[in-house]
């Protein structure tokens, strides 16, 4: 069978399409929207009346089955603006029912009128629908003509009492179209199966659509037609039925919250066809006309009170011959009989399945008078007018396939009699294939694989009718049809596949058949465990779910992804489609996103890590693709994922961290998250113009150009980082935190001095020549131990100092870097140190000459120890002349009492002798 298409295609695509929809011809120049106005004046209610209402006993014109004495809620407007149709409406309540009101209007002459009763109209707008405003009961719209004054009285025989209730009074505009309209423009096509009857459309009787705020909907097909009146005023005149329709459309869109008119079509007293409710004469939009028996349902309204008055004859012919066009598209028998749901009723339960006449009235559903006692009456001839229109026409496929004689040649003779079902007609041919006829998509041939995956797909009742005949696929590899409600493809090395919906477009918007998916290799279908759906094609695949659209998955990411459980799985449905990106590309899907690149390979990021990838660029940023997908990190505790040019690390206690380079590197040699610094607490940052460091659970990594890599920890990294980290005075790190030489302690060596650590010392800073001094001392294996201050300035401000554990040193610029301990030290300290009378020590600590002390030289005296002797100072010039003459190795020997002062001056006693200096003359006497 498709072998044989091809030989047929050309004549095919050649031949004629018989359509049914309506054909719109140039709308006349003056006809325009028209604004209407909508004047509200509150009633209020019966517990509560509105300034201009009051409660009254009774009506002032009797109304049947209301006793004198009942409450009624009236009003009185003299001071309104000009309207021509009032309705009365309130807040809905289901409770409401069986209201009446008496509306009587004065005209502009000042003459009142008689009272006229209006029933309430019924909620006939479906339940749920969103029309953009509010729905309320009300009462049936009354055209009065132009008037200036209104009195109303409401009642209510059921008791049940309305609020919120208000008077509309519609004013419709001024049109000049409306006494001069042209032909209607809306007629039949040349090619129509029953002839369509001319239609006014909406743009001639004025509609303002802006006040159309709802999308209309649609049923699945047409079972019936509901006749309806208008049940006001017949008194009016052709000229003013545009201003009726206008009237009616704003008090059922507006003041009713229907969003629209109600009717799908309505037919003057003149036999003229007016276009009601939007969305199309020929389609299945929903009206509002019928409330519970809407969907499905054609709903014709006879303009006047057919309850008072006898029908006119132009009237019921034009009503039959708008039902009979209508039907003969979607093959109803206006002399049948179909069954509808109702969706509930004051007669007919919600979910009922109702019998009812394919051409019924409105008071077969619904406790109502309409569409009149001498419209219901007439019932019967619609009938058998419609269907004496039908059974003089032929059906648009039979005129297709007579109009055609090679397609007859081709297709054989009909075998048995045209069928239809949903609103589709259809005729079997000797070939197999089969014309299709519908509303929506005329008459059009489909056969071999594509018709059978349509018919095993549900056929009409699913996809809708066919709107395009069998045809090749540009290119030629393949042929399709398009359907209502989807596509089938058909190619020699895949057969036939229906693709619908939004994967439908999101595989046309890639080139369809002859794009980078090719033809589609399945069916539309749900996704394994539900949730979507997906179609699977040469080159790649479309999957659909309600919260992320119709993505494209192709090659390596699509295999990947299905790897990892596909949308069971813990990446879920995709978010986008295959987007490129650099040399490679990606998909994000609802857990995470799957990369490739030909380096890098098919890889997949999620979670956190993957929201720091993002934030760093993704795969045109600095980490580039990943090069391993996310996985636990070596002992658990976290995820990692590795990059091009570096790391993402997360934990549940850190989150996720960028490590990049040498940083990266160090980190990993020492164990990474497993070893002592554990995981990243921030991410690879920047020192200004300087380098990069890390920050981890066990400590810091740092990097700059002249320094390298080095670790930073614990309590030394604390010191270091309040003294201004690698910005501060110290600098960045050039050796990584290591034990002291003979341990005992930590250390890290940086640009501009050291750190030391000991349990016993805490963290503490020397630099400069005070810790050139100690380390050549030995450091902290030396004599004077680890540091218990950090270099600090003396109180003075003129040098500094380091206090170690086996003594202090100090430092200043005359002086140079000193070392002073034991009880030289204590003493010297307790003179006042460097800010005492001895100032700087200006020599460390050493041996004497004949090696039985110590001695240290200050700037003004020296202080002596020995164990005989014990330390003693000797100060100022005395000091000068004690060292010239050999100190403890002279003939004076050790100190024995520090200088202290006598008349005229200081003595300084000694082991064999003392010195006294002369304040006046500043010489020194020697005494032996």
């Amino acid at each position: 069978m498709r072998r044989l298409l091809a030989g047929t295609t050309a004549f095919v695509a050649l031949t004629g399409v018989v359509l049914v929809l309506p054909v719109y011809s140039e709308p006349a120049p003056e006809a325009v929207p028209v604004e209407t106005s909508v004047e509200e004046v509150a009633m209020g209610s019966f517990s509560d009346p509105a300034p201009a209402a009051e409660v009254q006993a009774g009506t002032t014109d009797p109304v049947a089955g209301v006793p004198d004495a009942v409450p009624t809620l009236s009003a009185s407007a003299t001071d309104v603006a000009e309207f021509s149709l009032v309705g009365v409406t309130w807040a809905f309540d289901p409770a409401v029912t069986d209201t009446v009101v008496q509306v009587r209007v004065r005209d502009l002459a000042g003459v009142w009128g008689p009272w006229t009763e209006v029933s309430a109209e019924a909620a006939e707008q479906e339940t749920g629908t969103d029309t953009g405003t509010p729905v309320r009961g009300g009462t049936a719209p009354l055209w009065t003509g132009p008037a200036t004054a209104v009195e109303a009285e409401l009642v209510t025989r059921s008791g049940a009492q309305p609020t919120d209730v208000q008077l509309d009074l519609v004013d419709p505009g001024e049109s000049a179209a409306d006494a001069s309209l042209a032909d209607p423009d809306i007629t039949e096509t040349a090619d129509a199966a029953v002839a369509m009857p001319p239609v006014f459309s909406r743009a001639q009787w004025g509609a303002d659509e802006r006040l159309m705020r709802w999308t209309p909907q649609y049923a699945s097909t047409i079972k019936a037609a509901t006749l309806h009146h208008t049940a006001g005023s017949n008194n009016y005149t052709a000229d003013q039925v545009p201003a009726i329709l206008r009237s009616t459309y704003t008090y059922h869109a507006q003041s009713l919250g229907w969003g629209d008119i109600g009717y799908n079509v309505l037919v003057d007293k003149f036999g003229r066809i007016w276009e009601g409710r939007s969305g199309g004469l020929a389609s299945t939009v929903v009206g509002a006309h019928a409330g519970g028996f809407n969907t499905s349902t054609f709903g014709v309204s006879m303009m006047g009170n057919y309850d008072v008055v006898g029908t006119p004859q132009p009237m019921i012919d034009s009503v039959a011959a708008i039902i009979g066009w209508k039907f003969s598209l979607y093959g109803v028998n206006p002399k049948g009989t179909t069954t509808l749901t109702s969706g509930g009723t004051d007669k007919h339960a919600a979910g009922a399945r109702v019998r009812l006449p394919t051409v019924f009235g409105h008071i077969d559903t619904k406790s109502t008078a309409c569409p009149g006692r001498y419209g219901y009456a007439r019932l019967g001839e619609i009938r058998d007018k419609a269907a004496a229109r039908m059974a003089n026409t032929k059906s648009p496929i039979a005129t297709r396939y007579d109009s055609d004689a090679g397609l007859r040649a081709w297709l054989g003779a009909p075998v048995g009699g045209e069928q239809s079902a949903a609103g589709v007609t259809w005729q079997v041919y000797a070939n197999g294939a089969r014309l299709y006829s519908s509303p929506n998509g005329g008459v059009r041939l489909v056969l071999g694989g594509i018709l059978e995956r349509y018919l095993a797909a549900g056929g009409p009742a699913v996809l809708g009718p066919p709107v395009s005949d069998d045809a090749p696929t540009p290119g030629g590899q393949g042929a399709f049809v398009r359907f209502q409600h989807g596509d089938v493809y058909w190619s020699p090395a895949t057969g036939s596949q229906l693709v619908r919906g939004d994967i439908l477009a999101a595989w046309l918007a890639t080139g369809g058949a002859t794009g980078g998916l090719g033809f589609p290799t399945t069916s539309d279908a749900p996704t394994p465990g539900g949730g979507g759906y997906f179609v699977r094609f040469q080159r790649g695949d479309v999957y659909w779910s309600q919260p992320t659209g119709a993505r494209v998955v192709v090659g390596s990411i699509r295999d990947t992804w299905l790897a990892a459980g596909g949308p069971t799985g813990f990446l879920g449905f995709p978010t986008t489609s295959d987007t490129p990106a650099g040399t490679g590309a990606h998909v994000r899907f609802q857990g995470g996103e799957v990369l490739w690149s030909p380096t890098t390979g098919t890889r997949i990021v999620r979670g956190n890590i993957l929201d720091a990838y993002r934030a760093a660029g993704g795969p045109t940023g600095s980490l580039g693709f990943p090069t391993t997908s996310d996985a636990p990190t070596p002992g658990g505790g976290g995820y990692f994922v590795r990059f091009q040019r570096g790391d993402v690390y997360w934990s549940q206690a850190t989150g996720a961290r960028v490590v990049v380079g040498s940083i990266r590197d160090t980190w990993l040699a020492a164990g990474g998250p497993t070893g002592f610094l554990g995981f990243p607490t921030t991410s690879d940052t920047p020192v200004p113009g300087k380098g990069a460091y890390v920050r981890f659970q066990g400590g810091d990594v740092y990097w700059s150009p002249t320094t390298g890599t080095r670790i930073v920890r614990g309590e030394i990294l604390n010191a270091w980082l309040a003294a201004g980290g690698a910005t501060g005075y110290l600098g960045f790190p050039t050796t990584s935190d290591a034990p002291t030489p003979g341990g005992g302690g930590y250390f890290v060596r940086f640009q501009g001095g050291d750190v030391y650590w000991s349990a016993a010392t805490g963290p503490r800073i020397v630099r400069g020549g005070i810790l050139a001094a100690w380390l050549a001392t030995g450091g902290t294996t030396g004599s004077l131990g680890f540091p218990t201050t950090s270099d600090a300035p003396t109180a003075d401000g003129r040098g500094a100092f380091v206090r170690f554990q086996g003594g202090d040193v100090y430092w200043s610029p005359t002086t140079g870097t000193q070392v002073v301990r034991g009880s030289i030290l204590s003493t010297w300290l307790a003179g006042g140190g460097a800010t005492g009378p001895l100032g700087f020590p200006t020599t460390s600590d050493a041996k004497t000459a004949d090696g039985r002390g110590y001695v240290v030289r200050f700037q003004h005296g020296d202080v002596y120890w020995s164990p005989a002797t014990g330390t003693q100072v000797v100060a100022g010039a005395m000091a000068k002349t004690y060292w010239q003459r050999g100190g403890s190795s002279s003939a004076l020997g050790f100190p024995t009492r520090s200088s202290y002062p006598v008349s005229g001056g200081m003595r300084t006693d000694f082991e064999r002798g003392s010195m006294t200096w002369n304040a006046t003359s500043g010489a020194v006497a020697v005494s032996q």
